[in-house]
């Protein structure tokens, strides 16, 4: 049985803010779902009607207790960078494992909003969420994308059977744990 999800948090994000995606960005959504440059690294862009479905659907996720799908709009100033959404894998929020990804406008890539806001997101996944495990998937030769998930943590992981996309990363609350453990210097 689903375990409610905590609702999506304001997050900062460096000089990036997070906020709660919310009804007003459904056109935010389909608008990068459906932008040829968003989608070249990512996939097949969608048609303006499944986008359009889709960012209903998640905003129907986001708002119920139960929702598999949290999103949050990446902002600087009074700029939207993109969007960044974690979806649930498994039938569990504590405990179990999330699949991340972050779009963003082709102005805003390779200028640290994808870094400052997986950097934002993993407390809240881990300590708030409770989750034991985040991933992401990439195509094959993507190594922007590779330099991304290294610099924030993550690890190569074999890519899973239902994931569209061959390159796999994931990274644990275990790891992220280690990570911030202080080390003896001598």
């Amino acid at each position: 049985m689903p375990v409610d999800a905590p609702d999506a948090a304001r997050l900062a994000a460096g000089r990036f803010q997070l906020r709660p995606f919310a009804e007003g960005d459904l056109a935010l959504y389909a608008a990068l779902f459906t932008d040829v440059d968003v989608m070249r690294e990512v996939g097949t862009p969608f048609t303006p009607e499944r986008a359009a479905r889709a960012a209903a659907a998640s905003l129907a996720h986001q708002r119920h207790a139960r929702g598999r799908f949290r999103h949050w709009v990446v902002e600087h100033a009074d700029s939207t960078a993109g969007l960044l959404g974690l979806a649930l894998r498994g039938p569990r929020w504590p405990g179990g494992e999330a699949e991340l990804g972050v779009l963003l406008w082709p102005a805003w890539q390779a200028r640290g909003a994808a870094t400052a806001a997986l950097r934002a997101i993993r407390p809240w996944a881990f300590a708030t969420a409770g989750m034991a495990r985040l991933t992401c998937h990439h195509r094959e030769g993507h190594e922007r994308a590779a330099r991304l998930m290294r610099g924030v943590g993550f690890s190569r992981a074999p890519a899973r059977a239902d994931s569209p996309l061959p390159v796999g990363w994931e990274l644990s609350a275990t790891a992220l744990d280690a990570e911030r453990k202080p080390r003896s210097l001598g």
